[in-house]
């Protein structure tokens, strides 16, 4: 009897073992199995991540609270707060560009916007295509259109920022007029210039819009808000002509 229950307890173990060895390499290669493919009818999740086959970062798109600050240079920038949207990254796995979504209404206030940007390369964004709507006590601000802006050539984000930030600390013992002299000095410097703009202004104004490499505005053809056809060129005296007005 005794040899008999050996035999069976020897039996027993040894299917005890052989099964948990079969079932933890069906697992095991479940989860390591690269080429599997799964599909599915429809997901719910507050973020994802796409990334490369060496696991650096292409493609994020996250709701608002999980957002990605944004990275340049392989570094991360603070947290920050960031509409809900679609941002991408490039082979270094620094941002360059995305789509950004937001829209509420809270205490009769209302403001609606989404953004496609291009960024260039180790910077922000030089191109974007953009809808900004506010309304507000009755009176509504909307801009529509195509923007195509400069940046300083060779720059990098995290550099221009940190600048900004050491001349930020200057400007605390500065009276108002030599801040306001210092940050026009910077932002021609280091700001960004808007080279292009097609599309509705704040003030209604539908068109184009040309500046100069100082970010000066030069020439604008528009139809305005009562309907008026125009087409203005900044003179070398720094006034606005109306050619159509002049013919």
């Amino acid at each position: 009897m005794e040899k008999q229950l050996e035999i069976k307890l020897n039996f027993l173990t040894t299917y005890a073992i052989i099964s948990t060895l079969i079932f933890g390499s069906v697992l095991l290669f479940s989860f390591n199995n690269k080429t599997n493919n799964e599909n599915f009818d429809e997901i719910t999740v507050k973020r994802i991540n796409v990334i490369s086959e060496d696991g650096s970062l292409r493609m994020v798109l996250s709701n608002e609270t999980r957002q990605h600050p944004g990275r340049v240079n392989g570094k991360d920038l603070d947290d920050r707060e960031r509409p809900a949207g679609l941002l991408f990254f490039n082979d270094e796995g620094d941002e360059c560009g995305g789509v950004i979504y937001s829209g509420k209404t809270e205490d009769g206030k209302t403001y609606s916007g989404m953004s496609f940007t291009m960024d260039q390369y180790k910077e922000d964004q030089v191109i974007q295509i953009l809808n900004s709507e506010s309304y507000i006590d009755g009176k509504e601000n909307i801009s529509r259109g195509i923007l195509i802006s400069d940046l300083p050539t060779g720059s990098d984000l995290m550099t221009r920022m940190d600048s900004i930030k050491g001349i930020q600390e200057k400007l605390k013992n500065m009276s108002e007029e030599e801040a306001n002299k210092l940050m026009s000095e910077i932002g021609n410097s280091l700001g960004s210039k808007q080279r292009l703009f097609i599309g509705r202004t704040k003030n209604n104004n539908s068109g184009l819009y040309l500046s100069d490499p100082d970010g000066k505005q030069k020439i604008k053809i528009y139809v305005d808000e009562n309907g008026t056809p125009k087409f203005d060129v900044l003179d070398n005296n720094g006034v606005y002509k109306n050619i159509l007005e002049n013919n």
